[in-house]
């Protein structure tokens, strides 16, 4: 990999951690060896929503690309560049050094998107997620009673208990960590 002037580093998506690098991926990115070691890919790129292929999945091997863009420490920016992964297994980064006008596009529609998302988990978190769990902690309570006096629409309040803790769960799931095989 250190043959390569340009910025290079091969990820494990199965294992969630950073293979090799060179030399010219540290200084571009400013991080450690020892830092990439620890570090989880999705805590230092963060990849497009869409992966588009580079063969037929009839030929046996899956290979496909994203477009992202490289994080770096203490606000020092991001480096757009693209992740090529074959079967859904080990990926190859690569960091662009130019500044051209459609990776500056490319890395401000990512870094966008993750504002985005990041101010739905904050709203969800902060706004809407206590008024759920009230409710479901009310319907519970109500479901109790119901129990106790042996009514029967003691099981139409389990129900929809039920069907608002999956909402909640899908919600939590879809807001949460993104799944990097959509992406």
């Amino acid at each position: 990999m250190n043959e390569f002037a340009l910025p290079r580093a091969i990820v494990d998506f199965e294992r969630g951690s950073f293979v090799a690098w060179n030399k010219r991926f540290l200084e571009q990115t400013g991080y450690s060896e020892d830092e990439l070691k620890s570090a989880k890919p999705e805590e230092l790129l963060t990849l497009s929503e869409s992966w588009f292929p580079l063969s037929d999945e009839g030929e046996g091997q899956k290979v496909e690309y994203v477009s992202c863009v490289a994080k770096r420490p203490l606000s020092a920016g991001e480096i757009p560049g693209y992740v090529v992964r074959a079967q859904d297994k080990i990926g190859y980064v690569m960091l662009e050094i130019t500044d051209s006008p459609s990776a500056r596009f490319e890395q401000g529609r990512i870094a966008g998107r993750e504002e985005e998302r990041n101010r739905i988990k904050t709203a969800f978190h902060e706004e809407v997620s206590p008024s759920i769990i009230a409710a479901l902690f009310l319907i519970e309570i109500a479901k109790s009673e119901l129990r106790k006096v042996e009514s029967p629409q003691a099981e139409a309040v389990s129900k929809a208990s039920d069907v608002l803790t999956e909402a909640t769960e899908k919600i939590a799931d879809v807001i949460g960590e993104p799944d990097r095989n959509s992406e």
